[in-house]
């Protein structure tokens, strides 16, 4: 069939980035998602002056549409092919195709193009569309109203640096997460504070990994592993230097609830993630959870809501800082044995299931 040609007004609007992939490349990929030129094998970009594609234009080709061969053309030169349907290309990513029907439109539609800043305010318009369009069904009620709204603002400011990956913003949750433990360590009353707002922070920023691996089509199951095994690590670091912190104070009744707490969450822990070894699925730890939702009920969509990161990171950063800590680590070690003991229930009867 007849190749497409997917024209931009510059160079600069070719290569900008469109939630973290040139535009070029999410326009490409825009059309061989649909049914009229899903069975192309090439395409054209065509620029005047012709498309000086950046590096990060030409990997993200390469990684996006592999099979897709792109060429380059100059509307002004006249050596597109007359048979070739040329689409305003921010019109394709917009979801509403223009189509140029001859060489006087495509002229025509050239000498339209002169104010840089409507055809920029309609990628960004398309990356925010994109950005926004990255939650989950699963997120709760902190999650929705304060945590992704943080997020995104977040990720649309990562995904304007070309060669973003989800691995950064793992990193940059991670580095959150070594903050707080040098607060809990060293910043006494002051330092616990700071700590729990630092991890309800890293709660935060631990939904942009996901966001620009939605947004730029590379989830992985490596990534979702690598994500977990970080939010634990940063749950069971924060929980033990918090003891620890306010033993350090002489807060020790404090510290003897936080520390049974945290054994018996490291105890439900283990069980999980060897059951998720064992079965040889994805590594995680949500058992428990897959085994509500599979029986739904207020009782249970409730628990949910109430024991998922968003919730518990919050309520610890505002407890803290309000200076209930013994209260919360008390209210922590008893939600945690019931906890276990569900774990354990569900992890009983999931392996009574399979024998």
């Amino acid at each position: 069939m007849a190749r497409a040609v997917l024209l931009f007004s510059s160079n600069m609007h070719a290569n900008r980035l469109v939630a973290g992939v040139p535009a070029a490349v999410r326009a490409a990929l825009a059309l061989c998602q649909s049914e009229e030129f899903a069975s192309s094998d090439a395409m054209i970009v065509a620029v005047p002056g012709r498309w000086e594609a950046t590096p990060w234009a030409r990997s993200e080709f390469a990684r996006l549409l592999p099979d897709v061969r792109i060429a380059i053309g100059d509307p002004y030169e006249g050596i597109l092919p007359e048979d070739s349907p040329v689409l305003d290309a921010i019109s394709v990513l917009s979801g509403v195709p223009v189509i140029l029907t001859n060489r006087e439109a495509v002229q025509q539609w050239l000498g339209e193009q002169e104010h840089e800043s409507a055809q920029i305010a309609k990628l960004n318009a398309v990356s925010s569309g994109i950005v926004k369009a990255t939650g989950k069904p699963s997120d709760g009620l902190v999650s929705r109203t304060l945590n992704r709204p943080i997020s995104r603002a977040i990720s649309q400011v990562l995904l304007k640096f070309p060669g973003i990956t989800p691995i950064h913003a793992t990193g940059l949750a991670a580095f959150t997460a070594i903050l707080m433990a040098v607060c809990l360590l060293f910043g006494g009353a002051n330092g616990l504070v700071a700590g729990a707002l630092l991890f309800h922070a890293a709660s935060v920023i631990d939904g942009v990994d996901g966001e620009i691996a939605r947004a730029t089509m590379r989830s992985s199951e490596f990534g979702a592993k690598l994500d977990t095994i970080t939010d634990g690590i940063t749950n069971l670091a924060f929980l033990s230097l918090a003891s620890l912190n306010l033993y350090w104070q002489g807060q020790v009744q404090a510290a003897t609830y936080g520390a049974i707490g945290l054994a018996l969450l490291a105890i439900g822990l283990t069980a999980l993630g060897l059951r998720s070894i064992s079965m040889g699925g994805p590594f995680t730890f949500d058992a428990v959870k897959n085994n509500f939702n599979a029986r739904p009920s207020k009782i249970t969509n409730a628990l949910a809501a109430i024991t998922s990161r968003d919730v518990y990171a919050a309520i610890f950063a505002v407890t803290f800082a309000l200076g209930f800590a013994e209260w919360m680590l008390l209210i922590f070690m008893g939600s945690v044995g019931i906890w276990l003991m569900t774990v354990l229930i569900v992890l009983m009867e999931t392996r009574a299931r399979r024998s």
